[in-house]
């Protein structure tokens, strides 16, 4: 009976052993899985770290060239503007050079009158040009009173009738604005141009 125990002993020892070995097996098994799934969301998530990061690289970067753009964008408005501006100025300045400004007047006169389709009856101009315009519109040869007019600057509005013809330097600066903004925004991009 002792060798039966030692043998049943044994055969358990035996039987014990090999579900150990089948236990550090499956152990090792599930050890080794567990590792490459957690490589596995590991790299999963710094795939997707990185590229949020380099969404967020490429948002901020478009962000700061749109602000970019848009800042030089106002800064060469502003600078378009400055340019109409002093333009401005300069039509204000014409009144003092008189003699330069009835050559302005004469011509702008002459090129209006036909326009209006007849004979002028009035010949509208800034208050303080009236006396200059009188002048120039006895020198054209044309019998129209001339009268001031506080909504025309640098120039004449000529009225036949129902008809007017205005012809300003303010009034042709605005009719080629798009145009000429465009000539300086050319020439402040490129001042060699």
């Amino acid at each position: 009976m002792a060798d039966l125990a030692a043998l049943l002993d044994k055969e358990a020892s035996a039987e014990i052993d090999a579900i150990l070995a089948e236990a550090r097996e499956r152990a090792s098994a599930i050890v080794a899985d567990a590792d490459a799934e957690a490589e596995a969301v590991v790299a999963k998530r710094e795939r997707a770290a990185k590229a949020a990061r380099d969404a967020t690289l490429v948002r901020a970067r478009s962000s700061a060239q749109l602000e970019a753009a848009s800042q030089r964008l106002q800064a060469q408005q502003r600078a378009i503007q400055s340019v109409f501006d002093a333009v401005e100025e300069r039509f204000d300045a014409l009144p003092n050079d008189a003699d330069r400004y009835r050559g302005l007047l004469d011509g702008l006169l002459r090129e209006a009158a036909p326009a209006v389709g007849g004979r002028p009856n009035a010949i509208e101009v800034a208050p303080g040009d009236v006396e200059l315009a009188r002048e120039v519109v006895a020198a054209a040869g044309m019998d129209a009173e001339v009268r001031g007019a506080d909504d025309v600057r640098a120039g004449v509005r000529v009225v036949a009738g129902s008809v007017s013809v205005e012809n300003t330097l303010p009034a042709r600066l605005e009719a080629l604005r798009d145009e000429l903004a465009s000539d300086v925004a050319r020439v402040l991009a490129n001042p060699e141009a």
